[in-house]
Parts: structure tokens; sequence; C-alpha cells
């Protein structure tokens, strides 16, 4: 006996008369279950101590009074912004933000890559990286465009350990200012978007991020390359952004932790990476607690640093993480309730060693 069609139709939207159609024809990007399960939710509305958010971009603000207040409500005690850029650029940034609210924030300074051929592009560039620490800079930010997009005239990509570089991390050395790197980016953008790519409904809303193709390096070339320049340059500090642009493998993050003692790691827009291998992130949070950073890439929002607190605090159990950043995959996120002491110097503590502008101990309860 044939079925009744009406066990078939879905409507297509809801209250708005579009025509019942077949489930089974069901588009993925329209799929949006929503789960069943009855669980625990927590609100933490602070952080034990108050945090210092080593990971954001700044540039798009106009009311920078706005975003203070964003950090007194979620208990974040500085916030260092990466877009500080160069010259003039970064003296009207410093003041906009280090000047105006002494303490809550650090600016570092970008690179110019105008004129990478030229023969003394390295030498030049340190002496104008000279000037920007002496302006104010906090330290030096490298987006994921080297190693994937900055590129030589005759059209060959400028890799991340290009010797022309050396002169930039020898100066962050000489002057104690911390490198903050992107290279590379998930694993699955560097796939086929395909049916088996755990990142579709990102990737087709953000297409210009699949580096899938010949004309980009193999991501494991490009983080290769950035391994050799950490052990090249043993007294320049790297942070390695988005748990160490490998959040996908901790076992190897945990490996140049091991070998690289001027290396860390911070934390931003990956907890939806950890969160779903709670116990395989505790066990390396726990390990490796003194190199960790709080960071979150994430536009100052209450509800965003909440929701990082909550992976870090709870042991809430299957919950949706999008709001800590954006929607990265179609899975849902655990806490992994770490101890009081490891919170303390994943907060703060760890960022007081290795950053430059931070005075130890200066909390703002």
């Amino acid at each position: 006996m044939a079925l009744p069609l009406c066990l078939f139709a879905v409507e297509t939207g809801e209250g708005t008369g579009e025509k019942a159609g077949d489930i089974r024809e069901l588009k993925l990007k329209d799929w949006e279950p929503r789960p069943m399960l009855k669980v625990k939710q927590t609100v933490v509305e602070k952080p034990a101590f108050p945090a210092i958010d080593v990971h954001n971009h700044l540039r798009g603000v106009t009311d920078v009074a706005a975003v203070v207040r964003v950090m007194d409500a979620a208990g974040v005690r500085a916030v260092v912004h990466l877009d500080g850029g160069w010259g003039e650029r970064l003296k009207e940034t410093l003041k906009r933000f280090d000047e105006a609210y002494p303490g809550r924030f650090l600016t570092y300074a970008l690179t110019d890559f105008t004129g990478i051929d030229d023969p003394d592009w390295g030498d030049r560039t340190a002496r104008q990286l000279v000037e920007d620490f002496r302006a104010g800079a906090k330290g030096l930010k490298f987006h994921k465009t080297l190693g994937l997009r900055v590129r030589y005239s005759d059209g060959r990509v400028v890799p991340v350990d290009d010797p022309k570089l050396d002169p930039i991390w020898r100066t962050c050395a000489e002057h104690r200012r911390a490198v903050e790197i992107h290279v590379a980016d998930p694993a699955a953008f560097f796939t086929p978007l395909d049916r088996f790519n755990e990142r579709w409904h990102e990737l087709n809303e953000h297409p210009d991020w699949l580096f899938h193709d010949p004309k980009f390096p193999r991501r494991e070339a490009i983080l290769d390359q950035l391994r050799r320049v950490i052990e090249r340059h043993p007294r320049t500090t790297f942070i390695g952004a988005h748990m160490g642009n490998n959040a996908e493998d901790l076992q190897a993050v945990g490996e140049w932790l091991d070998r690289y003692a001027n290396y860390y790691v911070d934390i931003d827009a990956r907890i939806s990476e950890l969160g779903r291998q709670p116990y395989t992130a505790r066990r390396f949070f726990l390990k490796y607690q003194d190199r960790i950073l709080f960071g979150t890439d994430t536009p100052p929002s209450v509800e965003a640093y909440r929701a990082y607190y909550r992976f870090l605090v709870t042991d809430d159990e299957y919950w949706d993480s999008a709001k800590s950043h954006h929607r990265q995959g179609f899975w849902m996120i655990y806490g992994i309730q770490l101890p009081r002491e490891v919170l303390e110097k994943l907060y703060y503590q760890n960022a007081e060693k290795i950053l430059w502008g931070l005075k130890p101990g200066e909390r703002k309860d």
C-alpha cells in the first residue's frame, strides 16, 4: 500500500505561502536541525580573572568607548588590536585606542609588502618596524596572506620562511615584541568543495576561503615554512594564531610546543574545533597550560566572550558555539571544565609573560 504523499511534504517557507515540496529533495544549505537533547545550559557572565584577549581586529570600529563598555561588561581587562598598520596610520590608531584608553588596548604593527622584489626590502621594512615600535606598537601581526597570496612580480608566492623576512624576525627579538602569526587555514579549506567537505556551508558562503587550487601552496608546506622560521629564530617569540594554525591536529601542535620554547598558541576562533574533541583538548590544556593564550578573533560582544567562558569553564554538553565567532561546521561542542589555576594562566598570566606593554599584576577587578 502506498504511503500518503503528505508524509513526505515539507513547508519550504513557514508562513510565507511557498509551495510544499518533497522532503527528500531538501537542499543541504537549507537543513537546519534542531537538537531534541535536553542538557544543562550554563551562562558564565564573566571570567574568574579579568581576561586579556590577545587576538582581535578592531579596524572597523568607530565607537571605541562602546568597545570598552563591552569589555567591562564581559570582564575583559585588555584587547590586542592586530591591525595597527605602519607609519602614520599606526600612530593614528595608537592615539584612538592605546593612548585614549591606557591599559585597555595593545595595538600591533603590520608589514608593508610593497616593493617586496627590491633587494633592500627586508632591511627597509625592518627599519620601519623599529620606528613603529618606538611609536608604541606592542607587537607585530602577520595575516595568512603571507604564504598564500603575497607574491613577487613574477607570480611566485612569497614563502613564510623567505630569507627576506629574517631582518623583521630579528628586529622583533631585539625589541622584545611578540609576533602573532596566522598561516594557512583550516584543513578543510585545502580540500575539494564536495560532499565530503565538513565545512561545506562555510565555504559556500565564503568561496574565496577555498585554497584547493594549484595556484596555492599545499597547507602542509606552509606550516612547515613557519616551523623553519620558529626554529631559525629562537630569540623571537611567536604566537601561533588559531591554536597554532592546526586545531584539527593537537598532537602536531604539542610536538611544536615540546620542541620550540619560543612558541605559544592562542585559542581564537577555534573553540568549535576544540569543543568537538573535549577529552583530547582538556588533556592538551592541562599539559601545555603555560603556553596557551586566550583570544577570540571576534568583534567584541558580550555573547561571544561568554561562549568562550562557557567552553573553558563548564562541562556543558552538545551546544552551538556559533556565537563565539560564526558557524564553522555543522556540529556541536562540549565544555572542558578547566581548573581555576589553569584558567588564571590562560586568561592573563601567560600573556603577561610575553606581551610588551602589560604590567604584571595590574588587573582590573
